[in-house]
C-alpha cells in the first residue's frame, strides 16, 4: 500500500528530481504541499493510522506552511532577477 502511494506520488511531485523541474512548477508544487498539509490532508490519514507519530502537530503545521511561503518568495525573487539577467 505504502509503495503504491509513493509511486503515485512521485507522479505528482518527484523531490529526486526537483532541480529538473522549472521555477514556475517548483513554485506550483510548494503552493499545493502547503495547502495539503495547511488543510491536514498530509500526511496521508491511512499513514498515519500505521504511523502516529508522523501527525503533525499546529506548530509543525505552520512551520512547513511559513518555509513554503518563504522558498516561494526566494523562488520568484532569484527567478526575476534571472529574468532581468537575459532580458
Amino acid at each position: 500500500m505504502i509503495e503504491k502511494d509513493v509511486s503515485n506520488a512521485r507522479t505528482h511531485m518527484n523531490l529526486s528530481r526537483w532541480q529538473d523541474y522549472t521555477v514556475e512548477q517548483q513554485i506550483d508544487l510548494l503552493t499545493r504541499l502547503a495547502v495539503e498539509v495547511r488543510n491536514r490532508k498530509m500526511p496521508l490519514p491511512r499513514y498515519l493510522k500505521m504511523h502516529s507519530e508522523a501527525r503533525l502537530s499546529a506548530e509543525d503545521v505552520q512551520q512547513f506552511y511559513s518555509w513554503a511561503h518563504s522558498e516561494r518568495k526566494r523562488l520568484k525573487a532569484a527567478d526575476t532577477k534571472g529574468k532581468a539577467f537575459t532580458d
